[in-house]
């Protein structure tokens, strides 16, 4: 796929799934308690939905233009790592695994290799995340706590503001996309000596 083509469909499917965003919560949910997957990938996918129902500042849609990334990368994983199980759990869910891997396709080819990286990294730290006092280990073991992680994505689907025509209003470019998340990888590195410099002297 030549670049330009590569961009526009990067654009489009951007927006859409800000729009979906929300709703598409929805199979983290179901990955996080089906008990018949690995645990390691139902923690992941807990550790993603508690990212993406934590606070984010801001109010332009951008705020979650890391997360619609972050949430079928998860999937992905869901798919390769979930264990026997795992075939069966994507049969479940057709309208995202169809295009999943050429949805993540067009994004790797747009981002490029090191903002690629960077997003699929930053899915190991999420383990520590906490909600309500909980991390995603607890939530998987805990069916009440399932529960209530289930009423947070309602709750945040409920009050979700990004809608199509602001979307459409804003993101007219794929640039914008790109260089917005190259300039929060740049910034992350740029914190990291000063993360681990702190850590040492400590």
């Amino acid at each position: 796929m030549d670049a330009k083509e590569a961009g526009s469909k990067f654009l489009a499917k951007t927006c859409d799934f800000l729009v979906s965003l929300p709703f598409d919560l929805k199979f983290l949910q179901e990955a996080t308690a089906d008990l018949d997957l690995e645990k390691g990938v139902r923690e992941l996918a807990g550790g993603v939905l508690i990212h993406v129902l934590s606070r984010h500042d801001g109010t332009a849609p951008e705020r979650y233009l890391e997360d619609v990334v972050l949430v079928r990368v998860a999937l992905s994983r869901v798919a390769k790592e979930g264990g026997e199980a795992a075939a069966a759990f994507t049969a479940r869910f057709p309208e995202i695994y169809d295009t999943l891997e050429a949805d993540l396709a067009v994004f790797r080819q747009c981002l490029g290799e090191d903002v690629w990286a960077w997003l699929g990294n930053r899915l190991a730290g999420f383990a520590r995340l906490s909600l309500k006092g909980k991390r995603p280990a607890e939530y998987v073991d805990d069916e009440e706590a399932l529960e209530s992680l289930y009423e947070d994505g309602r709750a945040f689907q409920t009050n979700y503001g990004v809608s199509e025509t602001q979307l459409r209003n804003k993101l007219r470019r794929p640039e914008q996309l790109v260089e917005l998340l190259q300039r929060r990888y740049s910034e992350e590195l740029k914190r990291r000596p000063a993360q681990a410099s702190l850590q040492t002297d400590d």
